[in-house]
């Protein structure tokens, strides 16, 4: 018997899984119980997709949800009964900032840059989805929050940073 996964599915687990390992040793180490406990802005719609992927680790424990959509938050803290639920991710960092380790941004997009930033400045290692900001000053103001506040980051682009797409860039750069 063989199990199919949709193509979709696939490289959302594995954009998610790729943002996990890009996070640092000491991270997940600073749990008590060894897990990375994460807090998660967006919960439905491809905040759901990597939920769900990040979920699956057996070294992730969800501490906190938020989404500004009560009938989703409500299905999604059905799954997690252990996490916090909050509608605003300004009220999630100033209560959990302290009891988490990770961030994952999957908001409607226009909340990206802020989310993430204020994250940055609870010192806590971001994953958020594209597009991180919509202007370039925010993009390097939260390169520069990141930089000064030494916590790592990762914008989910899914496929495009698999070795196919880049050695296809390289070879379209060259004229191929």
């Amino acid at each position: 018997m063989t199990h199919r996964i949709p193509r979709r599915r696939f490289l959302q687990a594995t954009a998610a899984l790729a943002a996990l390992r890009a996070l640092p040793t000491p991270v997940w180490a600073a749990s008590p119980n060894g897990k990375l406990r994460t807090a998660h802005i967006g919960v439905g719609g491809m905040g759901g997709a990597d939920l769900g992927s990040i979920a699956s680790h057996s070294k992730v424990e969800v501490a906190a949800l938020c989404d500004v959509d009560k009938n989703t938050l409500d299905q999604v803290k059905a799954r997690h009964p252990n996490a916090q639920a909050f509608r605003d991710f300004r009220d999630m960092l100033d209560k959990m900032g302290d009891s988490i380790d990770a961030v994952v941004v999957s908001t409607p997009d226009h909340t990206h840059a802020a989310a993430a930033m204020t994250a940055l400045h609870h010192n806590k290692p971001v994953y958020c989805q594209k597009p991180l900001t919509h202007e370039v000053f925010e993009a390097r103001q939260l390169r520069l929050v990141a930089e000064q506040k030494k916590v790592p980051t990762q914008m989910g682009i899914q496929i495009h940073s698999s070795a196919v797409y880049r050695r296809a860039a390289l070879m379209i750069q060259q004229g191929v």
